[in-house]
């Protein structure tokens, strides 16, 4: 075999070879791929489930308020309570509110014997953590 001969046949053997490695290489990465695409349905489902149980206990803290109801009561105490602030209340004083020592509670109006915690309604938007209204 010529020296010709010799040098085609290892540059095809080169190319298969690195074909070979490249489309392991492409495999690798199409299989990276799908998992990221599974991580992420994944992370879709779990925000998913956070947003609806947060969505549950703010329903839960209005009587059962959901849909524009929900956003309307949510939004008239943001807006309340952001007044409040900027008038230079502190959230303590906000809260002292709502108290009330004629057995009403004035968020709910139920009587305070009906089987609520004194406290159950009262600040209601520590629900939030930090209670922070202003911008």
């Amino acid at each position: 075999m010529s020296k010709k001969a010799k040098a085609e046949v290892a540059d095809e053997s080169a190319v298969i070879i690195t074909d070979a490695v490249l489309a392991e290489n492409q495999a690798k990465l199409d299989s990276y791929e799908k998992s990221i695409k599974a991580a992420q349905e994944r992370r879709r489902k779990v925000i998913i489930e956070s947003k609806l149980y947060t969505y549950d206990k703010l329903s839960q803290l209005y009587g059962g308020a959901e849909g524009q109801a929900l956003l309307d009561a949510v939004t008239a105490e943001h807006t309340l309570i952001g007044k409040l602030t900027d008038s230079g209340m502190s959230y303590a004083d906000i809260e002292g509110l709502v108290d009330s020592s004629d057995g009403v509670d004035s968020k709910s109006g139920d009587d305070a014997d009906s089987g609520y915690a004194d406290d159950e309604f009262v600040g209601q938007t520590s629900f939030f953590g930090d209670n922070s209204y202003k911008d």
